[in-house]
C-alpha cells in the first residue's frame, strides 16, 4: 500500500489504481498519450478491477481506508467497509467515465 514502507508490501488496492487507470485513459482520450501503447493496460486493469473488487451488490472491495499513512488504513481486502470509502467510489467512478468514452 505504500511504496516508501518497505516492510509492508500490501495486496490489491482499488482506488490507486483506479487513478492511474483514469489518468491513461484522459490522456489517450486527448491524444496525449499513444492509444496503441497504453491501451492494453488500461483495459486489463479495468477488467482487473471490475472482476477483483465489485461485489455483486455493487459495493467496491480493496478499498484503502483514510490516515495519516497508508497502513492506517488497513486492513484493505474485498469484504472490509473502510472509513470514507466514498472516496473509492468517486476514484472508480472518473475513472469508468474516462474507460467508457474509449469506446
Amino acid at each position: 500500500m505504500s511504496l516508501h514502507d518497505s516492510t509492508h508490501f500490501g495486496g490489491k488496492e482499488l482506488s490507486g489504481t483506479a487513478l492511474f487507470v483514469y489518468g491513461m485513459s484522459w490522456g489517450i482520450n486527448n491524444s496525449v498519450i499513444d492509444r496503441k501503447t497504453y491501451l492494453p493496460a488500461v483495459v486489463k486493469s479495468w477488467n482487473a478491477m471490475v472482476k477483483d473488487c465489485v461485489h455483486t451488490d455493487g459495493k467496491l472491495g480493496f478499498v484503502q481506508g483514510t490516515g495519516k499513512e497508508p497502513k492506517d488504513g488497513q486492513p484493505v481486502d474485498y469484504d472490509t467497509t473502510p472509513d470514507f470509502e466514498v472516496y473509492g467510489l468517486g476514484c472508480f467512478l472518473l475513472c469508468g467515465t474516462e474507460v467508457y468514452k474509449l469506446k
